[in-house]
C-alpha cells in the first residue's frame, strides 16, 4: 500500500480500496497460520509418511511468521482507517519477535539440513513439505521485516517492480526504523 493510498497522517476519510483489500488479507494470514502447516502434516501423512523434527520446526517458523504479518497486516488496515496512533503498542513487540523469527527459522534449516546429511531426505512429501515450509518461512520474514516481496496483486506495486525501481522496504522495516529514531531521540 502506498502512502498516497491512504491519509495517515492527515486523518481524511480513506479510501475504501485499501480498506477492502486489507481486510481481506488480513484474514487470510490468520487463516494460514494453520491452514498451511496443517496441510503440510496431512500431506505428509496422507503418504505414508511421519511428522520429523523438520516438519514441526518448519512449521512453527512459518506460523509464527504468519502471525507477524497477521499483526503488520492489521495495523496497516487500522492506519488506513486514520486509527495509526493504536499501532505503537505494537512496534516494539514486533522488533522483539524478528530473533525468535530467526532462531525458528535457523532450527528449521538444520533439523532438514540433518534429514538430508542422514539419508533420510529423499524426493518425496516427508521431505519437500518441511522445506516448503521453511522456504515459506524465510519469504515472509524478508517481506516483513526487509522489502516487501509481493508485487502481484496490487497495480501500483507491480509497475514499480517492473519499472526497474525494484522493492521496496516493508512497512514493518520502516515502522521498526521510525521507532528506533523516536527511541534514541527520547533517550
Amino acid at each position: 500500500i502506498s502512502r498516497s493510498e491512504y491519509p495517515c497522517e492527515t486523518f481524511m476519510s480513506p479510501s475504501p480500496s485499501p480498506i477492502r483489500r486489507l481486510n481481506t488479507y488480513w484474514k487470510i494470514e490468520a487463516g494460514n497460520v494453520v491452514l498451511i502447516p496443517a496441510l503440510a502434516v496431512y500431506l505428509v501423512l496422507r503418504s505414508g509418511g511421519k511428522v520429523s523434527t523438520a516438519l514441526v520446526l518448519s512449521g512453527l517458523a512459518c506460523s509464527f511468521l504468519l502471525v507477524i504479518g497477521t499483526i503488520v497486516l492489521r495495523m496497516m488496515l487500522r492506519r488506513a482507517r486514520g486509527e495509526a496512533r493504536s499501532n505503537a503498542d505494537w512496534i516494539p513487540l514486533l522488533a522483539r519477535m524478528r530473533w525468535p523469527a530467526i532462531g525458528l527459522c535457523v532450527a528449521a534449516a538444520i533439523a532438514n539440513g540433518a534429514d538430508w546429511i542422514s539419508g533420510n531426505a529423499e524426493l518425496s512429501v516427508q521431505f519437500v513439505a518441511p522445506a516448503v515450509l521453511l522456504l515459506l518461512a524465510v519469504l515472509e520474514y524478508v517481506n516483513y521485516y526487509h522489502v516487501q516481496l509481493q508485487h502481484f496483486d496490487h497495480a501500483p506495486d507491480w509497475q514499480r517492480l517492473v519499472s526497474g525501481r525494484g522493492f521496496r522496504r516493508s512497512h514493518l522495516a520502516r515502522e521498526i526504523e521510525r521507532w528506533k529514531r523516536e527511541q534514541r531521540r527520547s533517550a
